[in-house]
């Protein structure tokens, strides 16, 4: 045996502890991030109900996390306050949310310098532990407190009413109000709660949806109600199953939402989620329902474009995929595997083709596969070298028509054309519609009923075609594809009455 293979050639060479605790706190949790990670832990322990009680406590602010799941007994609760007390290489339970064996201290250091777990097993008693990073600071020791401060002790009794669960108790916000600035902080502090509950409405969404193994997330006195993303209730919504994926460990499934005419202001509103409608386009990444990204086309050379708003993929994936996507401690970010990229990218690229073509319909419009002719639309996009112009277009049959009724001379309409093509405000378009969406098309029907005697104008053509030889059916698609006949259903509603006439 040589020397360098002996015990002799190695020493125990721990961190230490004040500077690793403090280096821990700076893994970007925000305040909402944090509370997930620690619900995880809840989840995995079979809980049902889980509470986040919080208190601005005349400046000395608190935090407490309680669930009524299986509880701890103290030899597991002194191996969960441990640093790395998994190794994100052994095999999990596949309930299992953590990863890292950070998840609790990492999360709670983030936002807190003192952090006491209280738990309880059925018919146990309650066992409790406390890092106190002032004492780690000023010891230099690993120094796992087993005694609560007499400050504590107010917020850990509501575990002695349950048979059994766990109490997770932060404070010492130094995190938590250092961000907390203004006149009136103690305002400001319980404002951060109103997006913690949208966060966890988001993350935990399947788990709080109504079957028979949902969850009881409470932020305050507030239920947390599931965020649908994909507008499932709404029957509008599209599954691409064309363009679906699925093997054992992972199921992609695409879907369209549905266009701005066809969702209410309510879904609207929810559908905007807690970043708005064009940064939650692209993936939604679920690790056992649990998710970890909320849109956004991963690392994937896609950007996102107010067209493409509509395209939202779900990934699910189970736990021991963890390393082959790169999940990070925070369980907010994900790459997929090089063996998944060139399907994922296809799907992508997939949804947001039919994404676009629901965004650009309008109200009625009968989409046709086969070129539209030169008669329909009113505008024509033309370009020239870099740029793109938009022009007015001579030959739409209702253009056409009401020019030969007023019957005004050429010149005087390449006039009109010209102040309308060289004054339309797109720049204003575009940044009204990024923030309201289609703000300037698609009002509700009884603000933009159409004038009579355009009503009577597609009649007019519908007659004509009628006479040419066209079923009823097959005249109301025609007509109702020309514009401006295709801008709102009260011109096919119109046309449709007309059946008896022409049977």
């Amino acid at each position: 045996m040589t020397a360098t293979d002996s015990k002799y050639a190695y020493e125990i060479c721990p961190p230490r502890a004040d500077a690793m605790i403090y280096s821990l706190r700076a893994f970007g949790y925000d305040l909402a991030m944090s509370i997930a990670d620690l619900i995880d832990n809840s989840i995995y322990a079979s809980a049902k109900n889980i509470y986040i009680n919080y208190s601005w406590n005349d400046g000395e602010p608190w935090i407490r996390i309680m669930d009524d799941g299986d509880g701890m007994s103290c030899t597991r609760l002194k191996e969960a306050m441990r640093l790395g007390s998994q190794s994100p290489l052994e095999e999990r339970h596949p309930d299992d949310l953590g990863r890292f064996g950070l998840g609790l201290k990492t999360a709670s250091f983030s936002q807190c310098q003192l952090l006491t777990v209280q738990s309880k097993e059925l018919n146990a008693e309650t066992t409790t532990r406390c890092w106190d990073l002032d004492h780690v600071r000023e010891t230099k020791e690993w120094e796992l407190r087993t005694i609560p401060p007499d400050y504590a002790l107010s917020h850990l009794e509501p575990l002695n009413k349950m048979a059994h669960g766990t109490i997770v108790l932060w404070q010492k916000l130094d995190k938590v109000i250092g961000h907390v600035t203004g006149d009136n902080p103690e305002t400001i502090f319980y404002e951060k709660f109103l997006n913690v509950k949208k966060y966890l409405e988001m993350v935990f969404h399947r788990y709080l949806s109504g079957s028979s193994s949902s969850i009881l997330i409470k932020v305050g006195e507030a239920d947390c109600e599931p965020w649908d993303p994909f507008l499932l209730s709404n029957h509008f919504s599209q599954e691409l199953s064309s363009e679906r994926y699925k093997d054992g460990r992972i199921s992609v499934i695409p879907y369209v939402l549905p266009h701005v005419s066809k969702r209410t202001p309510e879904e609207h509103e929810i559908g905007s989620g807690t970043k708005g409608w064009n940064a939650h386009q692209g993936f939604y990444v679920y690790r056992n329902k649990r998710m970890i990204v909320s849109g956004g086309y991963l690392d994937f050379d896609l950007k996102a474009e107010e067209h493409y708003k509509l395209a939202r993929i779900m990934v699910d994936i189970t736990n021991d995929m963890d390393h082959e996507w790169n999940i990070d401690v925070r369980k907010a970010v994900a790459q997929p595997p090089d063996r998944l990229r060139n399907e994922m990218l296809r799907i992508a690229k997939a949804t947001r083709n039919k994404a676009v073509q629901v965004y650009r319909a309008r109200t009625g419009r009968v989409r046709r596969t086969e070129r539209r002719p030169s008669t329909i639309d009113i505008w024509i996009r033309r370009k020239k070298g870099e740029k793109i112009y938009y022009h007015i277009n001579p030959n739409n049959l209702v253009i056409k028509r009401l020019i030969e009724e007023v019957n005004p001379g050429k010149s005087w309409v390449n006039k009109l054309f010209h102040v309308i093509e060289s004054t339309v405000p797109h720049r204003l378009i575009i940044i009204d519609n990024a923030e309201t969406e289609d703000c300037h098309v698609d009002l509700p029907v009884d603000q933009n009923m159409p004038p009579e005697a355009l009503m009577e104008l597609c009649i007019e053509f519908y007659n004509k075609s009628i006479s040419e030889g066209r079923s009823h059916s097959e005249s109301v698609d025609y007509v109702t594809s020309i514009e401006p006949f295709d801008s709102h259903p009260a011109y096919r509603a119109n046309l449709d009455e007309l059946i008896g006439e022409n049977q």
